[in-house]
């Protein structure tokens, strides 16, 4: 298993970013599987996530903020600090960074004209 080669680097420049995401963490996630690292702890997967995705990905993690932990108030329990060490976090903020939110109102003007031509035809 020493010898298995990890998933190509994630290019984040160009194209349909995140479907390139979402393949590569899915062949990411094959990989910790297929060297016994899925199990690992999270600093390690962090590791091994930013060393695989490259000088592009390391870039944007980088740019990366974390929220601090905040205190239980009335009815809301208190919730712990964020991390760059934590292999959960550092997936949400990839996907935030890779996957656009989608415009609601344009959204709904494509499927109406869509829609509309091909009533028409």
């Amino acid at each position: 298993m020493d010898k298995l080669k990890p998933p190509h680097e994630l290019k984040i420049a160009g194209g349909n970013l995140a479907d390139r995401w979402e393949r590569f963490l899915e062949r990411f996630r094959w990989y910790l599987a297929a060297v016994g690292e899925d199990g690992s702890e999270d600093k390690k997967k962090v590791a091994l996530l930013l060393t695989v995705a490259g000088a592009e990905a390391q870039e944007v993690f980088r740019t990366f903020t974390y929220e601090p932990a905040k205190a239980a108030v009335g009815n809301q329990p208190a919730v712990p600090a964020e991390t760059a060490e934590q292999f959960n976090t550092v997936v949400r903020k990839f996907t935030e960074f890779c996957v656009p939110r989608k415009n609601v109102i344009y959204e709904r003007y494509v499927f109406t004209t869509e829609y509309k031509v091909k009533v028409r035809r």
